[in-house]
């Protein structure tokens, strides 16, 4: 895995799951009980949702069906888009028990509010 994918996985695992320290093999332990963050994962070329398969652009090379539309539930529903860069596999053991997951590198779009030519 890429050295930025990876430090952002140990960044993200540390902050949603702060009970379970886990820190990069290249940086010292952040904690006495803190595990190596494993660097292998298995990356896939796209996903298929309802039906429709969703590229991944870093992988594949071109954007194609790699544009999606999220709506992030909470106190508000929030409408969003992203393209899809990387798909991946994660497995990591956390003490005894293997814990995959399904993830997903995004790159978050905002709505162009400025002057712009009529198209």
């Amino acid at each position: 895995m890429l050295l930025d994918t990876y430090r952002l996985l140990a960044d993200k695992i540390c902050l949603r799951y702060p009970l379970t320290p886990i820190h990069c093999h290249l940086d010292a332990a952040v904690a006495s009980n803190s595990l190596p963050l494993d660097h292998k994962a298995i990356f896939f070329e796209y996903v298929v949702v309802n039906g429709k398969r969703y590229y991944a652009s870093w992988t594949v090379g071109w954007n194609k069906s790699s544009f999606i539309w999220v709506l992030i539930l909470g106190s508000s529903q929030v409408t969003a888009y992203r393209e899809l860069l990387e798909i991946f596999q994660f497995s990591q053991d956390f003490g005894q028990t293997v814990c995959p997951l399904w993830l997903a590198w995004v790159r978050w779009l905002t709505l162009w509010e400025s002057k712009r030519d009529s198209i």
